[in-house]
Parts: C-alpha cells; structure tokens; sequence
C-alpha cells in the first residue's frame, strides 16, 4: 500500500471515530427525557439547564449528590473520548495537518489529560456528604472543576487561533465546546451540594516549611546538575505536602532553557539567588508558531511549587505580541521575591490556586492574565512602554462561567510606569487601565494598593463594544495615590466602585485562595486578611 493511501486510510478511521464519537454525545445532548423538571429541580441552577435535564434524570429519588456525582462521571467519560479523537488526528498530522493545527491539538490533548486527573479528584471528594467534607475538600472539589473549564477554553482559543482545518472545525471543536458545557454543570452542582466554608479574618503566617531534598544546578558542573530541566527530571514523582519539597537551588546566571514541570513534579522549590541574578529566559511567542499557551519560557502544573528569588523573562519584545514569560497552571502554588518580565501576555495565571509575594511584574498589554484563583499581595507593577498607538493594560481576567472560583486579587501592591515609560515624552501620552475584560464573568479587584498618577481616570478599559461590561465585576478598595480617584471612573453596570469591608475580604488570601490551610508550608510570608 503506498504512503498516500496509508495516510487516507488512516484519515478515513480517525475521521470515522470521531463522527461515532460525535454521534455518540449528540445523543446525550439530543434525547428527550422522560421526567419533568420541577420548578425547584437542580438543573435550573446550571447555566445549562436543558442540557442537564437532558443528561440527568429528574425524579424524586434522586437528589443534589447523585446528579453531581453522575454529572462529573459523565464529564469524565466525555473527556476521555474527545482526546481519543484528537489522538485520531495526531495520527495523521505529518501528510494532513498544519503545523500550527497540530501544535493546537497537542495543548488540547495535554489540558484534557489533566482534566481527566482533575474531574478524577473531584469525583473523589463528590464521594462524601457536604457534612462529613474536612477543611477545604470542598474548595479543592469547587478550584478542580473550575479549572477543567479553563482547560477546555484554553484547547478551544488554541484550535480557533490556528489554521482552519475543516475537519477538526466542524467535529473536534463542537465536541470540546459541549464538554465544557458538562464541566459546568458539574461545576454549579457541586458548588450548589458541596457548599465551601468561609475562613474570614486576618492571619500572618508562622512556617512549617519542610525540606525532604537538595539539590544544586550549576552550569559549571560543581552542583549535582547543569540544567534545570535535569534536575526537575530527576525529581520524585507524586510527591505528597507531608514529605516535604523537593528544593532545586539554581545559582547565580542566566539560563537559557525552556522550562515544564510537570503535573506529577509534585512539592517541588526553586530558589535563586536574587531578582536579576539567577534568570531563567526564552523568546517564543505567537507570530513565531507557538501558541499562547506553550510559548512560555517557564510553565507549571506541579501541584505546590514554589519559586523564590528568580527572575523569569521572556525578550520576544513588543513587536511579537503575545509572549509569555511564565504560565502557571498549579495548584497550591507561590512565587515569593520573583520578577516576570516582557510586554504582552507576561504572567499566564492559568488556572487554580496561586499566590504571589513581593513580586515585580513588567508588560504592556494584558500582561497579568489568565483564570486562576490568584492573589498578589506587595508586589510592584511595572507597566512599560508599548508600541506606537498601543495602550497598556495590566489585567485581562478570563472567567467564563459565573460559577467559577477565579479572579485577580491585587492587594497591597504598588503600581508605577516602569523607568523607559515614566521617562517618555512623545507627542500623545500612553494610556494606562487597571484591566479589561477577557472573558464574559472577568472578575478583578484592586485593594489598599498604590496607584501613581499614570493610570487613565476610567481606570478600566473595554475588550470590544460592550461586551462583558454588565456580567463583569471590576471593585475597587481603600487604594490611594493619585491614579485612585474613583470619581472619574467607568460607569458600567458590572463595575462595583469602592466596595465595602466585608466585600473586599472575599478577596483576601484567608477567604479567596483558603491560604491558610497550604501557604505556612511553603516558607512564603503573607497577610491573611485585609490588615496588619
């Protein structure tokens, strides 16, 4: 048989597959069910309340903890046949594919794999009664459901971006699409069954912090490795908080590596020698070939990393667009005395639990982006200078779906133009807005932080039209510096002006990120309230 009929031999079965597969889900999402749902049903919690009608059944024998239970195993299934069919189209990427599709549909395939261990976790937890749930098991349940529909966003931005392949348009991209709508409803069911605790108060960390290991990275050969990447290797897989982290001491230098830990480099430290003196650096971006999501010069997924004293960088420049410096995409994860450098999409915080500590953060566009639960507290915000006709925008937050944990808590911060902006003098000055909303429910709040006087007096700027503008929730809280003044300030519906104490507490490290229940194991300093 020669090549060419191979290859359409092998196209014919993927493509067979995924209609089967396709075919398959239509039925979950096409038949009728034989119950009503009553006007107090489970479903009308959704945000798709035919479709969990359609799923899951509608009776009296069955309550608020068999639907959700049912729900995220059928996440779980439907998952797991989407990625067989984009394994189908991988088969045959050398004859059939764009490079660009290709390396869409290996994110996809890499995000839903971890949605499969996510919904997994979640299942675990939905196992148990809301009463009998220990400290933050429902949090973690309500964070890994979260992020299972940030995955499956982020796979659909990536195929959308890429280059038009009819095939995965019209089959791969529908089936991804409603499996985040699944996600969802198994996301506002365990939200609505397994209700998280509240943790309000203010909190200053004592350490527990515990050493199992460590090691020295060293390019001269006098440490036990020369790379970082050889020393995350030989790191223990699957690590658990109670042995303590694994801790990679980079010394001094600059380190021209792209960097993935990986989601079984569980508990795993990274500590440098100081911002500007241990730097970890790349150039990949978009224009380029890589999509957003890999062009990352550092990239996590290790449950409970911890970096300290490092500087990551990405010099693609302003000219090549989005161009990540570092994507977090882990849970329980902390950056203590870091700085993240480059202009457009600077820190991807991805997705789930994270924490930022007297961080620098430089970029022009949306350069503070993503959909993770994320707290930045005495961190210095450095806008720099964008291109001509360019404004900069430091937030770009991306909830999709109201049920969702995530947003951008901004607290205690300091925000002042970097040194090559506060120094330019052209002809029409740059403007300068808190954030914009990415997605439809983007949610971001600014807290007794510093603003100089650069920051544009509407202080938020739109994404297009008025999209977004009344499902957003934009808040700010006792900030000061000249660019505070809120009297100027955009008047949209989804925009919460000066919100009250308790408002603003939803948002501190105690209450948003559940921070004292993981942060005293990492070493990592924090205020756990509003004060002190």
């Amino acid at each position: 048989m020669s090549r060419i009929r191979i290859h359409a031999h092998l196209f014919a079965m993927a493509f067979t597959h995924s209609i089967l597969v396709f075919f398959i889900i239509q039925f979950f999402f096409s038949v009728s069910h034989a119950f009503d749902l009553s006007s107090n049903g489970y479903c009308s919690v959704t945000p798709f309340p035919n479709l969990c009608k359609t799923l899951l059944p509608q009776n009296n024998s069955t309550d608020i903890y068999d639907s959700g239970r049912l729900s995220i195993q059928l996440s779980i299934s439907t998952t797991s046949q989407i990625i067989n069919s984009i394994i189908d189209f991988l088969n045959i990427n050398d004859l059939l594919l764009p490079k660009g599709t290709i390396s869409a549909l290996q994110d996809c395939q890499f995000l839903l794999r971890l949605n499969v261990d996510l919904l997994s976790n979640a299942a675990g937890i939905a196992k148990k009664m809301n009463n009998s749930l220990e400290n933050t098991e429902a949090n973690d349940g309500e964070t890994w459901l979260s992020a299972t529909i940030t995955n499956k966003q982020t796979c659909l931005e990536g195929l959308l971006a890429a280059p038009s392949v009819l095939q995965v348009a019209n089959l791969i991209t529908p089936l991804i699409s409603k499996g985040s709508m699944m996600c969802s409803v198994s996301l506002a069911l365990f939200k609505k069954g397994w209700n998280p605790g509240s943790d309000v108060g203010d909190f200053i960390s004592w350490s527990m912090l515990k050493i199992r290991q460590k090691v020295v990275v060293n390019p001269d050969g006098s440490g036990n490795y020369t790379s970082i990447n050889d020393a995350i290797a030989a790191a223990p897989n699957n690590s658990v908080e109670e042995e303590g982290y694994y801790q990679i001491y980079v010394v001094a230098g600059v380190y021209n590596e792209y960097v993935s830990i990986a989601a079984n480099k569980k508990y795993l430290m990274m500590v440098g020698d100081g911002i500007d003196k241990t730097i970890i650096t790349g150039n990949r971006n978009v224009p380029d070939g890589w999509t957003t999501f890999n062009s990352a010069t550092f990239a996590v997924d290790g449950q409970g990393f911890v970096a300290m004293n490092i500087t990551f960088k990405n010099t693609a420049g302003a000219a090549k667009f989005q161009a990540v410096a570092v994507r977090n995409s882990a849970d329980l994860s902390s950056f203590y005395n870091c700085s993240f450098e480059g202009y457009q999409d600077t820190l991807y915080t991805h997705s789930q639990r994270q924490f930022y500590k007297a961080c620098n953060i430089y970029g022009t566009i949306d350069f503070i982006f993503g959909n993770a639960a994320v707290v930045f507290q005495n961190c210095y915000i450095y806008p720099r200078l964008p291109l001509p006709g360019q404004f900069n925008v430091i937030t770009a937050q991306g909830r999709t779906d109201i049920n969702q944990n995530t947003g951008i808590s901004i607290h205690k911060c300091t925000i002042t133009p970097s040194i090559e902006l506060a120094s330019y003098n052209g002809t029409k000055p740059v403007r300068t807005y808190l954030g914009r909303p990415w997605k439809e429910y983007s949610r971001t709040v600014y807290m007794r932080s510093v603003m100089d006087s650069f920051i544009h007096p509407d202080g938020w700027s739109i994404w297009t039209g008025d999209f977004a503008l009344s499902t957003l929730y934009y808040a700010e809280y006792k900030n000061d510096g000249p660019g505070s003044d809120i009297s100027k300030r955009v008047t949209w519906h989804g925009y919460r002006g000066e919100i009250s104490y308790m408002d603003a507490s939803s948002f501190t490290v105690s209450n948003f990120i559940v921070g004292n229940y993981w942060l005293p194991w990492t070493g990592v300093p924090y205020t756990g309230g509003l004060y002190l």
